[in-house]
Formats: structure tokens, C-alpha cells, sequence
């Protein structure tokens, strides 16, 4: 299955799969623009800025308007979807049925699962927990894997201000969260498993 992560972590994120889903847009137009053409679908997780580029999502709508894009109602309410998302009720297209589920972080945030060729898929960034994943054997994770526990826990009591980089990383999920879930609900030794949004610090 082809994939391309064309950016990920807090400078901006947009991943492209099996060439007609992107998930997320929080990058410039013009960095995607010439990987749009097969794009069929867009789904948003969030409203932060790094994954939802209210420009970018506006020129995809002016000169893609075939792309489907799918959010759920924090994201409505930035920006007009074509479908609105909702955690635990399936989203039945002509190609796919994508299944929105809960990733926690300080916004509303989904994770998707979608099948494939018979090959599951899932998707999930920006939340400390993936207990609320459905529970399948998956072909392709995409899962955030954004720092090491061990480097994170050295600087629990460091504190700048207002940003805690300790709590900060803490809404984000591990690499060690990561490995433990993909190495629990992979279908088998040919699974992979795709690191998002790693941290230039602490991963």
C-alpha cells in the first residue's frame, strides 16, 4: 500500500494513504497541491492549527471540489464539511466506511479506522490514550509516537511560565504507548507501523 507523510509533528501535518485519503491539512497549499488530484477524501482529527490550515483547506474546496471532507462539529464550525463526523457511527462513502472514535487531547479530536484491499487502517494523533481505538488487527498504524517516556519524565518539574514542557508532552501519546499498541493489534509480522508526530525534544 502506498502512503506519504508529507509533514508531521508541530510545524504542520498531512499524510497521504493508499493515494485517495488525506488526512489532515495543516500544511501550505502549495506543498500539497500537486498530490490532490487522486485525493478522494480529507479527513480533519482537530481544529489546531498544525492539522487544519484554514487557507489551505479553502483553495482544496475551490480547486478540488470532488474531495469529500469529513470532520467532526468543532471542525464544522471553522470550516463548512461535507460530512460531519461523529466518534462511534460509521461514515459509509462509495469507496470506504471510515470509523471515527475518541482521541483525547485538549480539543475535540478523532482518530479513523477505514479498510483497504482487506487491510485495516488506522489513524490516530494528538491524544494520550488509545483505549478508545477499536479493538481489530490492523495492517497500517499511523499512530503518534511523540516522545520517550524516560526523557519526558527528567523534566517534570521543569517549568517556563505558563508551559509545562512535562504536562505539555503528557497529551501526547508515547512511543513506548505506541509500540505496546501496535505490537497487541498488528494482524501479523508483516504489519507496519507508521511514527507520527515525534518530538524534536523528547523522542
Amino acid at each position: 500500500m502506498n502512503y506519504k507523510v508529507i509533514s508531521t509533528g508541530s510545524k504542520g501535518n498531512c499524510v497521504i494513504i493508499h493515494d485517495d485519503v488525506m488526512v489532515d491539512c495543516g500544511v501550505p497549499f502549495g506543498k500539497i497541491k500537486n498530490d490532490l488530484y487522486d485525493v478522494k477524501y480529507l479527513l480533519i482529527t482537530h481544529t489546531h492549527q498544525d492539522h487544519l490550515n484554514i487557507k489551505t483547506i479553502r483553495k482544496i474546496a475551490e480547486n478540488f471540489p470532488r474531495i469529500k471532507i469529513i470532520g467532526n462539529y468543532e471542525v464544522n464550525e471553522i470550516y463548512n464539511v461535507n460530512i460531519i463526523a461523529n466518534a462511534g457511527f460509521e461514515i459509509a462513502t462509495d469507496d470506504y466506511v471510515f470509523y471515527p472514535f475518541p482521541c483525547i487531547h485538549d480539543v475535540l479530536c478523532y482518530g479513523y479506522t477505514w479498510t483497504w484491499n482487506d487491510q485495516e487502517i488506522i489513524y490516530a494523533t494528538d491524544t494520550s490514550t488509545l483505549e478508545y481505538a477499536p479493538a481489530r488487527k490492523y495492517d497500517y498504524m499511523f499512530l503518534e509516537s511523540n516522545h520517550d517516556e524516560q526523557k519526558l519524565d527528567a523534566v517534570r518539574n521543569e517549568n517556563h511560565g505558563s508551559y509545562n514542557p512535562y504536562l505539555s508532552g503528557k497529551r501526547h501519546l508515547s512511543t513506548q504507548q505506541a509500540k505496546s499498541f501496535f505490537y497487541l493489534n498488528r494482524r501479523n509480522q508483516d504489519a507496519q507501523f507508521i511514527e507520527l508526530h515525534q518530538s524534536a525534544r523528547f523522542y
